[in-house]
Formats: C-alpha cells, structure tokens, sequence
C-alpha cells in the first residue's frame, strides 16, 4: 500500500447544477437526474501548511467549475456567465480528503485534460 502525495476533492452535483444540465435540451432532463448522487474526484495538492484535508478549493474551483459544465455540455455559450465561488457553492458540495492510497501495484497512467 502505498499512499499518493495527493489529496482528494470529492465534488457532488446540487440542484443548480441539476436544473442548469436538464434545461439544455428536451433529452436532458432524465439524463441530468440519473446524476443526482454520482461524484467526480479531483486530485490536488495536499494542503503546504497541513491547516486542511486539502490545498484550498478557492485554488480549484474555476477549473473544477468549468470542467462538470464541460463533462454536461462542451458549448461554453451555453455555460452559466456567473461562475464565481459563491455560485459554485452553491451548485457543488465538495467533500476534501487528506488520504489518497493507491491500491494498485502497477504505475498512475491518465491523460491530460
């Protein structure tokens, strides 16, 4: 076991966010419910000061913001034009966690986003 010199944020859908994915398109509003519940993880740096579970979300909330818009919609005009860290507050619940084990024994692969 070894532990990866990561922490976690753990970001859940609100009902902003949920109402936003299901207005797009007659499609979309099943589909945007099927969501409700379902968690993307963001790995990033563990907090320098070890104060949190995580570096400060204030760090990553635009580029966490932008991509759950772009993982529902890629059309950025299409995007809500506020997207400030109240508002992602208010669309997100992000849960951080300080403890990130890699289970496997084989090297981290991913591709860049």
């Amino acid at each position: 076991m070894r532990t990866v010199n990561r922490s976690a944020l753990v970001v859940r859908p609100r009902d902003p966010y949920l109402r936003w994915a299901s207005e797009l398109d007659e499609d979309s509003a099943g589909l945007a419910e099927s969501i409700r519940g379902k968690s993307s993880v963001y790995l990033v740096a563990p907090d320098p000061q070890e104060e949190h579970e995580s570096a400060p979300i204030e760090q990553y909330y635009e580029r966490i913001f932008e991509l759950e818009l772009e993982a529902w919609h890629t059309d950025p005009d299409d995007w809500p034009r506020v997207r400030d860290y109240r508002t992602f507050q208010e669309w997100f619940d992000v849960d951080a966690e300080s403890i990130v084990v890699d289970l496997e024994g084989s090297p981290l692969r991913g591709e860049h986003i």
